[in-house]
């Protein structure tokens, strides 16, 4: 049985383990406000690092430590910039560079910051997760193929994180792999915010019509409100609440209807802003046709 409501990550995380390893079948219904987090920045960071892997003089896995220096780095800002009840993780695939890391960090508040493979963090769960790759001039090709295959490595990884994911990796290297790293690239590249519902879409078209009908509105399409995708935002010169709109296209063949409409409602209210600025409305699919425009 699938747990399909997803309530830890981000929904810009949460869409690409979705995407690739739950065939869309989850819905995201994290409540982003009031949670920690770094100001105006995505929840899906990459760090470019062109560095070198190489193996330890006395045997074992891999470790970079071009990589190793960043890590450190953002591990440093995070703990500056976030609240100190804000938790940091640092994930990686190679127990050499977990345990480098360690010693590295050691010095910090072990209960802000955990370390380790994915082993280490299999069901748990942090504000901000670091994932080191490792991978990079000088590995074997076979070790960076293993990388790329482990799915479940890279699922755990990604969803540990509940505000921020920060990937730090060669982006040239991963770009050219395809698979996950290149999809975790790829909405680092356009923060997050999930492609639009394409130009054949017929019944956004009409709600981008009729709602541009109200006098000094202007309405955006494929925004985001507090990482939740909406389908329109709709603004105007005589009020400073910015209204988010869901369009609800109504039940699937074969689906519960009660349920939809509770999840309806449920990303209704995850929109709203307690302070008055976004205000969340449902569209049912059916009022875009009674709207006057018959003609059409």
């Amino acid at each position: 049985m699938l747990l399909d409501e997803h309530f830890r990550c981000h929904p810009q995380i949460a869409r690409i383990s979705n995407d690739f390893f739950y065939d869309g079948g989850l819905t995201v219904l994290t409540d982003t406000r009031g949670r920690p987090a770094l100001a105006h920045r995505s929840a899906v960071i990459w760090t470019d690092v062109t560095g070198r892997a190489a193996r330890p003089p006395f045997g074992g896995s891999w470790v970079n430590e071009d990589e190793i220096r960043k890590v450190q780095d953002s591990v440093r800002y995070l703990l500056e910039q976030l609240p100190l009840e804000a938790t940091v993780g640092v994930v990686t695939p190679f127990t050499a560079q977990a345990e480098t890391l360690r010693k590295r960090l050691r010095p910090y508040d072990e209960e802000r910051l955990r370390i380790g493979t994915v082993h280490t963090f299999q069901g748990g769960e942090r504000d901000v997760m670091v994932f080191s790759l490792v991978a990079g001039e000088g590995m074997h090709p076979g070790a960076v193929e293993w990388i790329g295959g482990q799915l479940n490595l890279w699922n755990v990884a990604i969803t540990r994180a509940r505000g921020h994911l920060i990937v730090v990796g060669d982006k040239e290297l991963w770009r050219n792999r395809g698979g996950v790293g290149t999809a975790l690239l790829e909405a680092a590249d356009r923060n997050g915010v999930p492609l639009g519902g394409g130009d054949d879409d017929v019944l956004l078209k009409r709600l981008y019509r009729i709602l541009s009908l109200a006098e000094g509105a202007t309405v955006t399409l494929g925004e985001t409100v507090h990482g939740h995708p909406v389908d329109a935002l709709v603004g105007g010169t005589s009020t400073t609440t910015l209204r988010a709109v869901l369009l609800d296209r109504g039940v699937k063949e074969g689906s519960d209807a009660a349920r939809h409409l509770r999840l309806m409602l449920h990303r209704r209210n995850l929109l709203s802003s307690e302070d008055g600025k976004v205000e969340a409305i449902r569209w049912p699919a059916w009022r875009l046709y009674e709207t006057g425009e018959r003609r059409e």
